[in-house]
């Protein structure tokens, strides 16, 4: 339960759960407790997350996932240099033999874990030290931390490249061909940081809270479109990006840019399959303040259409925007 959203395996949840194995297999290869990692001038260091990306196959879409669903999460950790770190969480339904047989995909076999029905998620690091709060950031290397039991990486994460290209473009990747309107809809809304809520024991906003924007805009988006709240209540994702490229401080709010497509035709997803309605959306995320760019993210999603007329509803929806 701690897993899921309304109707489907939820990004926050998820995130959290995968950030604190993350931050196990630091401490256990690593050698030291992530609290006590310094640089070498003595100031505590934070594995920062700057890339996630969360993929999962039709035949399993993340609505499939279900209360009382037993799942095992399998990771690894690999490292370039001193001071970035990367690897893959596949998620497995328990007693799959292919959890252990399979073990964790990497960038050449991606591919055939969602052709197989297994969803995967990339977390990528980097360690930061504030240097006067959390919108003043600067990447560091640890002085204490053990890097001999950890993968060496002979080349950057890919996360580092695809970021600089979604920042020049504006969205990591674009709508699925004949989505409608044929120019994404585009809003803007500002949301305020509640520090009760959104900031972790580093004082930064927590990565994992940021989808929780994107929900908003995405919702608002949504709106704007004239798509009904039903279908916005429902999806759940399919594949996302996010770069993260700053934080913010908890009296500043997040403005946030969002655009939003649907494709006209409902899809098949899951296993038996159902019938579900798919949306594009695409969020840059800006300080309220000083118009800083803290994240981009792009997402297709996908919305259950259970109820007897739910096709229909969604096709005359798309039929509007065309």
């Amino acid at each position: 339960m701690p897993h899921l959203g309304p109707h489907a395996l939820g990004e926050s949840q998820t995130l959290k759960l995968l950030a604190h194995l993350r931050w196990l297999s630091i401490e256990r290869l690593g050698g030291t407790p992530t609290s006590k990692i310094v640089d070498a001038e003595g100031r505590r260091l934070y594995a920062s997350v700057y890339f996630v990306e969360i993929a999962f196959p039709m035949s399993a879409p993340a609505n499939a996932f279900r209360e009382n669903d037993r799942v095992v999460f399998q990771g690894d950790l690999a490292t370039y240099g001193r001071n970035i770190l990367d690897g893959h969480y596949a998620v497995f339904r328990a007693g799959d033999p292919r959890a252990a047989e399979w073990g964790v995909p990497d960038p050449t076999s991606q591919g055939r874990f969602l052709e197989a029905g297994i969803p995967w998620f990339r977390i990528s690091n980097i360690f930061i030290a504030q240097e006067a709060g959390p919108d003043r950031l600067k990447i560091a290397q640890p002085a204490n931390m053990d890097f001999s039991k950890i993968r060496s990486l002979r080349d950057v994460p890919e996360g580092y490249e695809l970021n600089r290209a979604a920042r020049d473009a504006g969205r990591f990747f674009d709508p699925p061909a004949g989505s409608l309107p044929a120019a994404p809809a585009r809003i803007t809304l500002e949301k305020g940081v509640d520090p009760d809520r959104d900031v972790n024991a580093a004082g930064l906003v927590y990565y994992a809270n940021f989808p929780a924007f994107f929900d908003s805009a995405e919702r608002r988006a949504l709106d704007s479109l004239g798509v009904p709240r039903a279908f916005a209540d429902r999806r759940g994702t399919l594949r996302r990006r996010i770069g993260y490229f700053g934080n913010i401080r908890s009296d500043d709010a997040f403005r946030l840019t969002a655009e939003c497509a649907i494709s006209p035709e409902p899809v098949l997803a899951g296993t038996p399959p159902e019938v579900y309605g798919r949306m594009w959306f695409s969020v840059r995320a800006e300080r309220a303040s000083d118009g800083a760019l803290l994240a981009i993210t792009s997402a297709e999603r996908l919305s259950r259409l259970h109820e007897k007329d739910d096709v229909d509803r969604w096709r005359e929806c798309a039929r509007k925007l065309a």
